[in-house]
């Protein structure tokens, strides 16, 4: 199970697009934990195996509290079309890309 943490200012819009999501971890069978935070507790996932750090649009100032994550922890931006219309679908389907294997050329 990957473990994906999505962080926004007060938690509202990441709690929103976890539950967005939801049906379609189910759907496409993807093997991924979704949790949901805002940037004042960011730092109380730091420790938890996260596997992928994605950031609402309007957080990403927030270097000081995203820089506690690993070095080897990808923390990137959620693009505009899928945080701005709550995509479910698309965000899974982002996360799987992130999350899957870089095959040997």
């Amino acid at each position: 199970m990957k473990k994906v943490l999505l962080i926004c200012e007060n938690g509202i819009s990441s709690h929103y697009l976890v539950k967005a999501a939801q049906p379609f971890i189910e759907l496409y069978d993807a093997h991924i934990q979704l949790n949901a935070t805002d940037i004042d507790h960011a730092a109380s996932y730091s420790d938890k195996d996260v596997e992928l750090v994605l950031v609402a649009p309007q957080a990403t100032y927030h270097d000081e509290e995203l820089h506690l994550f690993d070095e080897d922890t990808p923390v990137e931006t959620i693009p505009d079309e899928i945080y701005g219309w709550g995509n479910g679908e698309k965000l899974v389907k982002l996360i799987m890309e992130k999350l899957s294997p870089v095959e040997a050329a």
